[in-house]
């Protein structure tokens, strides 16, 4: 006895063929195979990349590869001039934002370090915290292997 998706059988209890999944072919109506449409899991891929990207943007180490991959994702699901599906440009854009946000918040550490190394109290606990890593205070780091100052 053939059952249809909802378990009752095709001819019986509610009087009414399933079409839609047909035990012969398992296909659709006009008998076409189905399948998932191509590029699908790039677009996915990518936009579980830039929503990884996005949410680990302070760790810019995460954020940097997740961000590019995303944008590869993108990419290659919209190759070969096809439409491109909203979850790519979710994909997309979330990838970009999570780029931006990292690279910014590099840019801005880098720019802002002079200024924040004149509060004595942050001086004093990036040193700690470097001589807990690495044995050495940061100033001393800095002036050891950069040859760079802080102090006026």
């Amino acid at each position: 006895m053939d059952f249809n998706r909802n378990g009752n059988n095709q001819n019986g209890d509610n009087g009414q063929w399933d079409r839609w999944d047909s035990n012969a072919s398992h296909s659709s109506y006009y008998n076409q195979p189905t399948h998932r449409p191509y590029g699908q899991s790039f677009s996915i891929a990518s936009a579980v990349c830039g929503l990884l990207s996005m949410m680990t943007c302070c760790t810019v180490i995460l954020s940097l590869p997740l961000g590019a991959l995303g944008i590869l994702f993108a990419v290659l699901a919209h190759r070969k001039g096809r439409k491109m599906n909203n979850t790519c440009a979710t994909g997309l854009i979330f990838s970009c934002a999570g780029l931006f946000s990292a690279l910014f918040i590099i840019l801005y550490s880098f720019v802002m370090l002079p200024t924040f190394m004149k509060n004595e109290a942050f001086r004093n606990q990036l040193n700690s915290m470097t001589e807990q890593i690495y044995g050495i205070g940061f100033t001393e780091l800095m002036e050891q292997y950069y040859g760079y100052s802080f102090e006026e």
